[in-house]
């Protein structure tokens, strides 16, 4: 009598990851009913020798200590890479260059946070990058799937699983697509414009009645004014301090005390003549940032609308919501989402409301394809969730213009 074939428990996981070069942010829940939680890691990446994972395999682990191993070559991902291996964010590299130990090394967080134990594993990766990255997605998740399927170095051992779907779309997507699914909004009847405001670049993405007609991007990005500011100021601070970003922000409300205590001077005469400087220097920094801002925004569209979401957007909310209510435009900040509470673990605020938008999309494609009926249970408020039209066409349209490249493995597995 032939025995029956035993059939796999897989555990699913499913993570939409934002390699951002402020900090790498992600959304990541079992499937298909898991809660979602939220992922922050910094941006830092160095590649290490063996040597230095074996010293790091004797101490004590904890949430900091993350590095993957690939084939022979190791990398030490976040703080810890700061810390202790003059890691850097590689902000002149494309995002790609380091995407697949940043992946691997944020699947290996996503599975710790959410506690799965089920060596049988399968796992479903939503990426967002900046435009003009799209075309590395077919390699990127050929390398991803080979990396899972043969082992993965990781502080908890080997980690395997099986790669069930891989898509890839332009930062600022998913808040366009959520955007596309607000009846008010008579999104496939209007020239709409998406303005991404990240730490490295600012991305602009162009929908004409739903279709994409121009998509660009430039290097001014927070990292522009931060440039500016050290260089303008020239009291000894260093670009590459964590501290500086934070600092900008706050003086941009009026609050100098997180600048006041990067200054390096000892006497508190020259610390208030530092803090005079910085008070005179950032508003003339931010006024030029914008200028050349809009400068190039002028150059490409003309819109009905205009969407703002990026973690450097608010740094210049005033000017941006003045320039456009002057020129009539309706602008809308994250498309209009409302971070949900339980969301906002980490500070990040604002800088996850893509990502979450990008999840909500990659959770609704895997229903679709795989033929999951949520039954009156969905992820977010109905208000997040329903659709203009059928998902199936809101698909086929992201689909066409390269914002969403997801591709299921055996959709009807499930």
């Amino acid at each position: 009598m032939r025995r029956k074939r035993e059939i796999k428990e897989y555990a699913k996981v499913v993570a939409t990851i934002d390699l951002g070069t402020s900090s790498l942010k992600g959304i990541a829940q079992v499937y298909p009913d898991g809660v979602p939680i939220v992922l922050k890691m910094e941006p830092e990446i160095a590649d290490v020798g063996a040597g230095s994972i074996e010293y790091l395999s004797n101490q004590f682990m904890q949430d900091s200590t993350v590095w993957v191993g690939i084939d022979e070559e190791y990398f030490v991902l976040g703080a810890l890479a700061k810390s202790k291996f003059a890691g850097t964010s590689a902000l002149r590299d494309l995002k790609y260059q380091y995407a697949l130990p940043k992946v691997i090394g944020m699947l290996w967080l996503a599975i710790r946070r959410l506690l799965v134990n089920n060596p049988d594993l399968e796992v479903y990766v939503h990426l967002l990058l900046p435009v003009g990255e799209s075309s590395v997605s077919e390699a990127l998740k050929a390398k991803l799937t080979e990396a899972l399927k043969t082992g993965i170095g990781t502080p908890t051992g080997k980690l395997k699983a099986k790669l069930r779907s891989f898509g890839l779309s332009a930062e600022g997507a998913g808040v366009m697509s959520f955007r596309s699914r607000n009846t008010n909004v008579n999104y496939f009847h209007k020239n709409i414009g998406m303005l991404m405001l990240g730490y490295r670049n600012a991305s602009f993405i162009l929908s004409h009645k739903g279709s994409t007609t121009k998509s660009e991007t430039t290097d001014l990005g927070m990292n522009w004014v931060v440039n500016e500011f050290v260089e303008r100021t020239a009291v000894g601070l260093s670009k590459d301090d964590s501290r500086l970003i934070s600092a900008l922000v706050e003086a941009n409300k009026n609050n100098f005390d997180e600048l006041r205590l990067l200054s390096r001077k000892s006497k508190p005469e020259d610390v208030r003549l530092d803090v005079e400087l910085f008070k005179k220097v950032l508003p003339v920094v931010r006024t030029e940032y914008v200028r050349a801002l809009l400068r190039w925004l002028r150059n490409i569209a003309q819109m009905d609308e205009i969407l703002v979401c990026g973690g450097t957007a608010s740094f210049i909310r005033n000017e941006l919501t003045k320039h456009f209510e002057q020129q009539g435009i309706p602008i809308s900040w994250n498309g209009g989402m409302e971070l949900p509470k339980n969301l906002n673990t980490m500070g990040l605020g604002d800088r996850v409301a893509d990502v979450w938008a990008s999840h909500i999309t990659h959770i609704k494609m895997l229903d679709f394809n795989l033929n999951y009926d949520r039954k009156g249970k969905p992820l977010v408020p109905e208000s997040y969730t329903q659709p203009v039209n059928s998902f199936a066409q809101e698909t086929e349209i992201w689909q066409k213009n390269g914002y969403l490249g997801t591709q299921v493995i055996g959709s009807k597995r499930l």
